[in-house]
């Protein structure tokens, strides 16, 4: 399908939700939308229907390859661009600023999905519509947009709460970045990215710490501390002290030794 753009204007939208405009188009060398100084009020849905695009935010440059979308308020803290770059667009009224969820949502969205987002906005393309109808059309399309968000968040919590229940089962076993990429088949960028942003830690550090904790009571068993070390998953004592300090503020040694201030014989 060939590049277009199309535009709905209408004498009175009587403040109604609907579609302002939709288009296939391609990237360039000078292809680049600065959201923080855009003048209209929207919310665009922008999918990569081929090559790569980029969205700038907060100083990080997100890839946006096939399947890939941005769903987001304008103007914004973000700006996007690319030069091989092919996508299509749907670009909403303001008004449903209300029902968005956050300013900036960066999805993939299914092939399905995006097969029908492309029927509706090459069916834009000539089609005229009536802002009664353009409203129905602009609401159901939203939803189906937003269902679509919550979907991906929804199976991403749940991947992260089954890499988070397993580091707290088998914490005391061989566990590494690389281990827990493999086995829930995620890369380590989005296994460190979503586990820190679910949990404010990453997966390492995390099992660092739930290693600590199941040391504590080991501790106060009279245990060896490189025995302590050896059964909640720490290579040497050492490297177990070492944490241990870092984390708790004191050596093993000295932690066990407050069982004799709480516990004198």
């Amino acid at each position: 399908m060939r590049n277009f753009v199309r535009q709905f204007h209408y004498t009175d939208d009587q403040h109604l939700p609907i579609i302002r405009g939709v288009g296939i188009s391609e990237g360039s060398s000078t292809y680049n939308w600065d959201a923080r100084v855009r003048k209209e009020q929207l919310i665009v849905l922008q999918v990569t229907l081929a090559g790569e695009g980029f969205l700038e935010i907060g100083g990080r440059r997100i890839s946006l390859t096939k399947n890939k979308a941005f769903f987001a308020k304008i103007p914004g803290n973000y700006r996007y661009f690319g030069e091989e770059w092919r996508f299509l667009f749907i670009e909403f009224s303001a008004i449903m600023t209300q029902w968005l969820d956050t300013s900036l949502s960066i999805i993939e969205l299914s092939t399905d999905l995006i097969e029908r987002l492309r029927s509706i906005v090459i069916d834009l393309k000539e089609r005229e519509l009536s802002a009664m109808q353009n409203a129905k059309m602009a609401f159901a399309l939203f939803l189906d947009i937003k269902e679509a968000i919550q979907n991906e968040i929804q199976q991403k919590t749940e991947g992260i709460q089954a890499v988070k229940k397993y580091i707290d089962t088998y914490y005391f076993e061989d566990i590494s970045l690389d281990f827990l990429s493999e086995r829930y088949m995620m890369s380590k960028y989005t296994l460190i990215r979503q586990f820190e942003e679910a949990y404010k830690s990453s997966p390492i550090n995390y099992l660092k710490q739930v290693r600590i904790i199941q040391s504590l009571s080991l501790l106060w068993e009279e245990e060896e501390i490189g025995e302590v070390a050896r059964k909640v998953g720490f290579s040497t004592g050492n490297y177990f002290s070492k944490v241990f300090k870092k984390e708790m503020g004191m050596s093993p040694s000295e932690y066990r030794n407050q069982k004799e201030i709480y516990f004198p014989h």
